[in-house]
């Protein structure tokens, strides 16, 4: 029996519909399910016991400053991965311990930060490392390290946690005064982190937020600029999507404690929006600080060291710091 050339093709056109349809309704039931499920369930991961895996002492001296003992270390947990960052200390320490402040900062944060903490005084520096690095994505392929950006970036608030809890526990450590500052990339993850922590019934010191917003996608739309739209609008709603459980937003009015607010007047990577929004949606008390300045970055180092003395002041006045 002869098969004629229209019944292929109406096969073949069946064929690619019933395809189309089973992607689209994955599609559209991952996209419901991550919109609509509880923002804590996509972040809240049991660390598991943490231990000290490696502490190398890096030999860093930076002109101006005093001299301190700088660390690099990695702890190791059951169930998040091992957790790395950089430490800053004085070269003595009191028995009684000292304040420490766990720094979120950019996503290629590393110790030559320290650099711009001119007056670090008798207090403890802490730098959260993130998971990921832009260098996997360059040595990867996207179909393997875009789920990898996207559980990296939903595991920094337990991870922030589970090293907030490790330093809490040091000889080393004031155990009353651990404050948890944000900068840019890693503001973002403070309303989680303090949202978070407060489902655990966890109580945190007031923190900075400086230079973060509200809105994923919008955040994403504005540093798209090389997209056109519509794909660019797409693109910011997409991955938004990916990472929606920590969209700042769904985190900020569960935020029990006091926060210092900086965001500038000139940011052309956070939009007046973004940043208005998340202002609006912290609860008080709250203290706000608008610069006539544009985003913070390693290329402006006297910006940035005009965060950290806003911010060291603001933490001083609160008993934080020494």
């Amino acid at each position: 029996m002869k098969i004629s050339p229209f019944a292929i093709v109406k096969v073949v056109l069946f064929g690619l519909f019933s395809i189309f349809l089973i992607l689209f309704l994955v599609f559209g039931s991952w996209v419901l399910w991550e919109r609509n499920r509880d923002a804590l369930a996509g972040i809240d991961f049991y660390s598991g016991k943490v231990e000290l895996l490696q502490d190398t002492t890096n030999n860093l001296s930076f002109e101006e400053i005093p001299e301190r003992t700088y660390h690099h270390i990695t702890l190791t947990t059951e169930y998040l991965g091992n957790i790395e960052a950089f430490i800053s200390e004085p070269t003595v320490i009191p028995a009684e311990g000292l304040p420490v402040v766990i720094i979120m900062g950019g996503l290629e944060v590393d110790a030559d930060i320290f650099r711009l903490i001119q007056d670090p005084g008798e207090n403890i520096y802490v730098i959260f490392k993130y998971p990921y690095t832009p260098e996997y994505w360059y040595e990867g392929t996207p179909i393997v390290e875009i789920p990898l950006i996207r559980e990296s970036m939903l595991k920094v608030p337990s991870q922030a946690l589970a090293l907030h809890e490790w330093v809490s526990k040091q000889p080393w450590t004031d155990k009353e005064r651990v404050t948890f500052t944000g900068y840019s990339f890693g503001a973002m993850f403070l309303p989680a982190t303090y949202h978070l922590a407060n489902s655990h019934d966890e109580v945190l010191n007031p923190a900075v937020i400086a230079y973060a917003g509200a809105d994923i996608s919008d955040l994403l739309y504005t540093n798209m600029g090389k997209i056109d739209s519509p794909w660019r609008s797409f693109g910011a709603w997409l991955g938004e999507t990916a990472i929606y459980s920590i969209e700042p937003a769904r985190h900020l009015p569960y935020m029990n404690n006091e926060f210092l607010l900086i965001n500038g007047t000139r940011d052309h990577q956070i939009s007046t929006y973004s940043w208005a929004k998340l202002h609006q949606m912290i609860p008080q008390p709250k203290t706000v600080v608008i610069l006539d300045e544009g985003h913070m970055h390693p290329r402006k180092p006297e910006l940035t060291k005009k965060l950290v003395k806003i911010s060291r002041e603001w933490l001083k006045e609160r008993g934080l710091i020494n």
